[in-house]
């Protein structure tokens, strides 16, 4: 006879036993079971923009997307990003395109809010440096006279060093090699047409070579180019001269900078500079960048003294603005390009006053435009190095306020296309 509960005992051991063989028979089972194979989405690469490579991934609704290149046998990963449920997930300027490698192939994997993993794939290729750079040359010139050959990078990217011959006839041929840094896309040679004939010139880049004459000797153009103003303080410096370069024998561009002034600083010379300018050069356009040393006290018009940075202060300061603007705007017959100021590192109360001047100063002005660098460079704030056509760039100078070779550039570039609008 079994001693009182040992038949429940074992019975309840039983189930258990069978319950975990149950258990692990059905985890053999999904170990043995392949896992669901990804979902392959619509993945593209865009090369509409000239110079860059962007990529759009389909249907990863919110979820992140891990963008790839594959080169070789490796991927190299080129960033996460995220869009809205019901829109494409875009990765915008992810790549630059390359004289040295045309066939390009990317790839895209997600996983779905559900769990589910997504893929996507996708090749492509681009354009040679056959057409990448466009050479500008005077048609004409004089013996003596100074040209310049004006050299453009069509992809908009820099970062190459292409070669420039200048051969005078019956000479040999005088070449020189020079950089385009990354983000300088523009770049001026002159030379000296000291005898007459047809001077050849040629640029060469990998193997590919663009070639412009220029005539000596039979007359030079009549008509002089426009005049283009570029003052303020030292936030004008570098711009006026990659301006000058942007562009080229289209425009003169007149440097008039003055660092360490403000148009609220005691003492300075924006009271009277503007007209005096104005008077000497007849600026077709003027392109102005200055406040980085503003933020001094100010006049109000019951003449209070007013601090800055607050609603009075700011509204003196658009008065001081919006009658340089008028000045330089000569009645309608000039263009103002006034550039709002990058936020600096640290305080930013006297460029968010400034900039907030500046865009009510030229309310109502035909032929005022501003240009929102702040936006370009900061739009959330300071920021060293910024995504530039596929890569990331440093912009701003060691203080953190203004900006270093490769930023001035890009603001140049910015100011050009402004101009070239009617």
């Amino acid at each position: 006879m079994r001693p009182r509960g040992v038949t429940g005992s074992v019975t309840r051991w039983c189930a258990a036993f069978v319950a975990l063989l149950a258990l692990a028979g059905a985890a053999i089972a999904t170990a043995q079971s392949p896992a669901p194979a990804p979902e392959v989405h619509f993945f593209a690469a865009d090369t509409t923009e000239p110079g860059v490579i962007s990529l759009d991934f389909f249907g990863a609704r919110g979820a992140p997307v891990v963008f790839y290149e594959r080169i070789g046998d490796r991927r190299v990963r080129l960033g996460v990003r995220t869009s809205p449920p019901d829109t494409a997930t875009t990765f915008k300027d992810a790549v630059t395109w390359r004289c040295g490698r045309l066939f390009r192939r990317f790839e895209a994997k997600s996983t779905l809010p559900d769990g589910t993993k997504a893929i996507g794939a996708y090749s492509i290729r681009t354009p040679s440096c056959a057409t990448r750079f466009a050479v500008t040359v005077p048609r004409r010139l004089s013996v003596g006279d100074r040209g310049r050959v004006r050299i453009a990078d069509r992809w908009g990217n820099g970062g190459v060093s292409p070669q420039l011959c200048i051969k005078a006839p019956g000479g040999a041929n005088a070449c020189s090699t020079f950089r385009l840094r990354r983000a300088i896309t523009v770049a001026t040679r002159p030379f000296r047409a000291t005898v007459r004939g047809r001077w050849r010139v040629e640029l060469r880049i990998r193997g590919h070579r663009v070639r412009r004459s220029v005539a000596v000797g039979e007359g030079a153009a009549s008509v002089p180019p426009p005049a283009i103003l570029a003052t303020g303080d030292s936030m004008m410096q570098g711009i006026d001269s990659f301006l000058a370069d942007e562009l080229g024998d289209s425009a003169t561009v007149h440097s008039d900078v003055h660092p360490g002034t403000g148009l609220s600083k005691p003492g300075g010379p924006w009271a009277t500079l503007p007209a005096k300018q104005v008077v000497r050069l007849h600026p077709s356009a003027t392109v102005i960048a200055i406040g980085a040393v503003d933020g001094f006290p100010m006049t109000a018009p019951d003449g209070s003294t007013v601090e800055c940075c607050g609603p009075g202060w700011v509204a003196a300061y658009t008065q001081r603005v919006r009658q340089t603007m008028l000045t330089y705007r000569r009645k309608g017959r000039g263009r103002v390009i006034w550039l709002t100021l990058p936020i600096p590192k640290g305080p930013r109360e006297i460029a968010d006053a400034v900039n907030l001047s500046i865009v009510a100063a030229s309310a109502g002005l035909p032929r005022v435009t501003v240009l929102h660098l702040d936006q370009v460079f900061t739009p959330d704030g300071f920021r060293e190095v910024m995504p530039y056509r596929g890569r990331n760039v440093r912009v701003r100078a060691a203080d953190g306020i203004h900006l270093n070779v490769a930023g001035t550039a890009i603001a140049a570039k910015l100011v050009a296309a402004e101009l070239r609008k009617r």
